[in-house]
C-alpha cells in the first residue's frame, strides 16, 4: 500500500511540474480553457497538500512501525537479560545443592566407615571370643576325658 501511494504522488508531482512548465505558454492557456495562473497555483497548492497528507501518513505509519520494532527489541533484550539472570541462578544453585551433596555424602562415607570400623573391632573381639570359647571348650573336653579314663 505504501509502494502505491508513492507511486501516486510520484506520477502528480512528475505531472504538476510538467504541468507548470507548460501554463506559461500562450498556447496552453487555449488549450487549458483560459486558465488564468491563480486558479493554477490554487490547484497546485491542493494537489501539492493531498501529495503532503499521503506522503505524512506514511512517514507516520513507518515511525509507527520503527517505535514498535524499538520496543519488541526493548522486549526482547529485557527478555534476553531475564533469562541470562535465571540462567546464572540456576547455574549458582546447582552448584550449591552440588556441594551439599559432597558436602552429605562425605558425611555419610564417613559415618559408614566409621560404622564398618566399629563392627570390625566388634568382629574381631567375638573372634577372638570364639577362639578362648573353643579352647575353653577343648580343654574341658580333655578334662571330661581324662576323668573318663580315670
Amino acid at each position: 500500500m505504501a509502494k502505491f501511494f508513492k507511486i501516486v504522488g510520484t506520477a502528480a508531482l512528475a505531472l504538476l511540474v510538467v504541468f507548470s512548465a507548460i501554463a506559461d505558454r500562450p498556447a496552453a492557456k487555449e488549450w487549458m480553457g483560459g486558465m488564468d495562473l491563480s486558479l493554477y497555483l490554487r490547484l497546485v497548492a491542493i494537489f501539492g497538500l493531498i501529495i503532503a497528507a499521503f506522503r505524512a501518513w506514511g512517514y507516520k505509519r513507518e515511525v509507527e512501525a520503527s517505535q514498535k520494532y524499538q520496543r519488541a527489541q526493548e522486549v526482547l533484550n529485557q527478555a534476553g537479560i531475564s533469562a541470562e539472570r535465571k540462567k546464572r541462578s540456576l547455574e549458582e544453585t546447582e552448584q550449591r545443592l552440588l556441594a551439599q551433596y559432597a558436602e552429605k555424602e562425605q558425611a555419610l562415607n564417613l559415618a559408614l566407615d566409621q560404622a564398618k570400623a566399629d563392627f570390625h573391632s566388634r568382629l574381631m573381639a567375638m573372634k577372638e571370643q570364639n577362639v578362648k570359647l573353643k579352647e575353653e571348650v577343648a580343654s574341658l573336653m580333655q578334662e571330661i576325658k581324662r576323668k573318663k579314663q580315670a
